[in-house]
């Protein structure tokens, strides 16, 4: 027994160190590099799009429209629909939140994931999340399913595994939608230059929105985005690592005192 526990323990401290989140981002491209791979984590994906759409939707709430819908497409890209009536500096706020959006959840995701007691309490939260976009915004069968599936997954792992399990699960979920914001913007450079886009596309990309509505072409709006990105990515590491460093041995238990 004392040797399962000195096992477990010597585990938990590698989840804390410093170099954990480091490990997992490097884990995260490595894996996303092999074909078959990539499918399992098509799930991260999902995600990364709806949190994406979210900051869409919230921006537009912000800015007085109304959202119609959300939808996530088969091939993990997505759209969000709403009422234009406001100027240009709310277009672009709406345009940009997306992109924007994601870099700075995902950065706050990875900050809240060091913290040793939280990994279910944000499990539960985005599942929550999740259900209310289903009710209000959530309007085809595809998406319903998704979101539904990947609700349900986040409580699952909440409710019905160990402490270790669910910190493991947040923090890589945290580098997945930080990585896979910033893989699509790269994408959206080549989408910028050319490339052929989604096939379920509707209109423009953020980026040529934004270039209708000012005067930058859309590849700058796109590098602007991923320097803010990698810039916010570089601070919530920073952020988490403190954390990491202070945290001590967060997913084993307390030795209790022995009694005679």
């Amino acid at each position: 027994m004392a040797e399962d526990t000195s096992i477990k323990t010597k585990l938990a401290r590698v989840l804390e160190s410093n170099g954990f989140i480091v490990t997992l981002a490097v884990l995260s491209m490595a894996l996303n590099m092999l074909p078959l791979i990539h499918y399992v984590l098509l799930p991260f994906d999902f995600f990364t799009t709806f949190v994406h759409e979210g900051c869409h939707t919230i921006a537009s709430l912000l800015m007085g429209e109304e959202v119609k819908r959300i939808v996530l497409n088969p091939d993990t890209s997505g759209y969000m629909q709403h009422t234009v009536t406001g100027g240009a500096l709310a277009k672009g706020l709406i345009a940009s939140a997306g992109y924007v959006g994601s870099a700075i959840v995902g950065g706050l995701l990875i900050v809240w994931s060091g913290v040793r007691q939280s990994s279910k309490t944000i499990l539960i939260t985005l599942a929550v999340i999740l259900l209310l976009a289903m009710v209000f915004y959530v309007r085809d069968m595809f998406t319903l399913i998704v979101c539904g599936l990947l609700a349900a997954g986040f409580l699952a792992v909440a409710l019905k595994t160990g402490p270790m399990f669910a910190y493991f699960f947040v923090n890589f979920l945290a580098v997945q939608c930080s990585l896979n914001s910033i893989g699509d913007m790269i994408a959206l450079i080549f989408i910028s230059m050319g490339a052929p886009r989604s096939p379920h596309s509707q209109g423009h990309s953020d980026a040529e929105a934004m270039a209708e509505l000012f005067w930058l072409p859309a590849i700058v709006w796109s590098i602007l985005w991923i320097v803010f990105s990698v810039f916010i990515l570089y601070l919530s590491m920073k952020k988490s690592a403190a954390i990491r460093a202070k945290a001590g041995n967060p997913v084993s238990e307390p030795k209790k005192a022995s009694t005679f």
